[in-house]
């Protein structure tokens, strides 16, 4: 598309990478302007909205600059295997997102369209998906941190964890409105909870308004039978959850 020799030449692929790349990318700023949940996740203290806007920019600027479209293949495959992950959890937490769900298909379809031509980078994407989304464990202890507290956390008080249960558990969540992992906790885990543990976990459910050290929502609170708390940040599987519980 360009008569001068110094110049890189772009193809009709390199316009549709490019314009894939920035549908993914306009995808993953509209899903943190609609406050989507999936955003409020992070890899290694990374936000995952940061990482995929700066991760798709990236690839859109070396294919509108006529870059290597198998390089532009290869270092896509990362984010497939990450996408393919994350759609997994957050259907499986009952809380799917669009734009998140958009954003993990033009990038699949970027790859397919950058590694189609070759006899073996074309098999790329669906493996890389494939071993991304069996990998839901993984997913489940990266996106949600767990830690063990000295003593009461920044954003909770006192009467958070007044009346505890005799010889049971008190697990204190933490939401707001508009929150749609809050709505999946309240409408799909909180019912299962109840009918598994019956009296033995108390579920006390409050509003996060002007609470200081919220990074995420929902956060629990789990008062154990002999005192000692633990902060669950991030709503995590219904099975993982459970399991956290029984320890307790």
């Amino acid at each position: 598309m360009s008569d001068d020799p110094g110049r890189a030449v772009l193809s009709r692929r390199h316009v549709l990478a490019a314009v894939l790349a920035c549908g993914a990318l306009v995808a993953t700023v509209s899903g943190r302007l609609a406050s989507c949940a999936g955003c409020d996740y992070a890899l290694f203290g990374i936000p995952l909205f940061a990482a995929g806007a700066a991760y798709y920019l990236m690839l859109g600027l070396i294919s509108v600059l006529g870059g290597s479209l198998q390089l532009v293949g290869w270092i896509s495959l990362p984010g497939v295997a990450v996408q393919a992950g994350l759609m997994r959890f957050l259907f499986g937490l009952g809380a799917p997102c669009l734009t998140c769900s958009a954003a993990a298909g033009l990038l699949a379809a970027l790859s397919v369209a950058c590694l189609w031509p070759g006899r073996i980078g074309r098999f790329a994407p669906a493996v890389v998906a494939a071993v991304g989304f069996a990998a839901l464990p993984l997913w489940s202890r990266l996106l949600v941190e767990t830690e063990r507290l000295p003593g009461m956390p920044e954003f909770a008080r006192m009467a958070d964890l007044r009346s505890p249960p005799d010889r049971g558990t008190l697990l204190v969540v933490y939401e707001k409105e508009g929150c749609g992992f809050c709505t999946s906790f309240r409408d799909e885990y909180q019912p299962k909870l109840a009918s598994e543990f019956g009296p033995a976990v108390l579920i006390r459910r409050i509003e996060a308004k002007d609470r200081h050290g919220l990074r995420r929502f929902p956060t629990f609170l789990i008062r154990t039978p002999d005192g000692s708390l633990q902060v669950v940040r991030g709503l995590p599987r219904y099975p993982d959850l459970a399991a956290r519980l029984r320890k307790e």
